[in-house]
């Protein structure tokens, strides 16, 4: 049988290696082909095309992710929902901001991926 929920807390790590090394391929396979993510108050951004302009200005000096407490609702063997806290940090190891993350689930051929993720910033320097 297999471990949905660790397959579930291994595509948020992924999801954050992705962004901070700036692979666009390894962050689109983290989505649904019209995977959808949006920012509260902020920009929206959907499929291959919208997923590029979320690590198109981040350079190496970006702050890094971290993910916690990721908490998974399995509905079924095919979709979830989750939820998890991250901190943003600096190159110099200071939070740069906090949030929360929102999230739908989907178990594709290939693997859990993201259908739609909401994010939520709570703080920011």
């Amino acid at each position: 049988m297999p471990d949905h929920v660790t397959d579930i807390t291994q595509l948020y790590a992924r999801y954050s290696f992705s962004i901070d090394t700036r692979d666009l391929e390894s962050l689109r396979d983290c989505f649904t082909a019209d995977g959808r993510m949006e920012i509260t108050g902020g920009p929206a951004f959907a499929g291959a095309e919208g997923l590029a302009k979320v690590i198109a200005g981040r350079t190496a000096e970006s702050p890094r992710h971290e993910n916690s407490n990721v908490l998974v609702d399995l509905a079924d063997d095919a979709s979830a929902a989750g939820r998890a806290y991250f901190v943003l940090r600096s190159t110099d190891g200071r939070p740069a901001a906090t949030g929360h993350y929102l999230d739908r689930l989907v178990r594709t051929e290939a693997g859990w991926r993201f259908a739609s993720r909401q994010i939520t910033f709570t703080w920011r320097a």
